[in-house]
């Protein structure tokens, strides 16, 4: 599939191609209670509360009001949504910011100042040194000797994708200076949404993809639920407890049932009918099931979520993350891996060893202004 941007041609645009207006938000009005509930119950935590709170609620093997435990339970629920939404909020200022940021467009052959979220397909940019490049561009023309600018033609390019590394393309002139005079442009010949002109005083550019349609948005996609190597684990455990629970409730619930009809039955004041219902069988196993959920205390959920949030405070208060060069500090934009910053998993090197046998030696590192190693030693062993 191809597309064809027409240079300079804002009624085309406007009735092909999107503008350049970003959206990096999970969620909106309409969906956040369902999608955020959905993506709460798909943990095996939250579905273990909820299958609690739901046993609670009949009264023959509960001996406390359902209220105790869903009261808790749609509060630690509220205090989460209340995170994810705060989240996406934040997304949405950041999203608003640069989608509301001033950048110069060619529009019949002079320079007009407009919102980059006002950019459509085919618009010609003009850039500055050091300036963002809002969306993705084809480069027509800069401040180097040799740089030529084409103003009117037509590119036919690929559909948007995310291929940072691959653009073919041609550029068609008009008038034609030859018959069918055809420019190929390649992967070089385009400034990607996000990078800083550099060294340069000024460039024009055409814009081929806007808004999420740019390679940079399609590789970004859409924002999904992520899980931290703690949340996994604390998953895992749950669910071994929930087994060991499920042992404990069926050896119990046997005993129990055994119990009562041999023994329970024979003292008046049990009351126990002779005959009782087809589910009489399940009830002291439920019963032990619910002694038994104090295994896992419901209010982890909600202990993790308030430290989680506080970690991210700290990290956008920490004085020493903050660049003095570019005025900026640090942000935590996602408070719910906060946790996982700075965790190396994995040391990537170009170096194969096929015939040489290379050895990477993690000598020294700094940590929290202590250091470990030597230039002789391994860091790893002296630690």
């Amino acid at each position: 599939m191809k597309r064809f941007v027409y240079i300079n041609d804002d009624d085309l645009s406007h009735d092909l191609y999107c503008d350049n207006r970003i959206s990096n938000r999970k969620y909106t009005l309409l969906n956040f209670l369902p999608k955020n509930l959905w993506e709460q119950f798909s943990r095996f935590m939250n579905q273990y509360f909820l299958l609690i709170a739901c046993l609670q609620l009949w009264p023959l093997i509960t001996p406390v009001n359902p209220a105790s435990t869903w009261g808790p339970l749609i509060f630690i629920f509220a205090v989460s949504a209340t995170k994810e939404g705060w989240d996406d909020y934040c997304r949405y200022l950041s999203d608003k910011k640069a989608n509301e940021k001033e950048v110069w467009v060619v529009r019949q052959g002079s320079k007009k100042l407009i919102q980059a979220q006002e950019i459509y397909v085919g618009n010609l940019v003009w850039l500055r040194e050091n300036d963002e490049v809002p969306c993705d561009l084809i480069l027509l023309g800069t401040s180097e000797p040799q740089g030529v600018c084409y103003v009117e033609g037509v590119i036919e390019c690929p559909t948007p994708d995310k291929d940072i590394r691959r653009f073919d393309a041609n550029l068609r002139l008009f008038p034609p200076f030859l018959d069918n005079d055809v420019c190929p442009l390649t992967i070089k010949n385009t400034i990607l949404q996000s990078c800083y002109l550099r060294n340069t005083d000024w460039a024009c550019g055409v814009a081929v993809y806007t808004g999420n349609e740019t390679k940079l948005g399609m590789c970004r996609g859409v924002a999904e639920p992520k899980l931290t190597a703690m949340d996994a684990m604390i998953d895992k455990l749950t669910g071994a407890i929930f087994i060991f629970q499920i042992v404990v409730v069926i050896v119990l619930g046997i005993a129990g049932n055994i119990w009562k009809d041999t023994e329970a039955r024979k003292h008046w004041y049990v009351l126990y009918p002779k005959e009782g219902p087809w589910y009489e069988l399940l009830i002291i196993p439920l019963r032990f099931e619910l002694l038994c959920s104090i295994m896992i205390p419901i209010s982890i959920k909600v202990s993790l979520d308030l430290v989680k949030s506080l970690y991210a405070k700290f990290i956008d208060w920490d004085k020493q993350m903050f660049d003095v060069e570019t005025g900026t500090s640090a942000n935590a934009t996602n408070t719910a891996i906060s946790e996982d910053l700075g965790q190396v998993e994995y040391i990537l090197t170009d170096k194969t060893g096929t015939l040489t046998e290379n050895k990477m030696i993690f000598k020294r590192c700094c940590i929290a202004g202590t250091f470990f190693g030597n230039e002789n030693g391994d860091a790893v062993k002296g630690s």
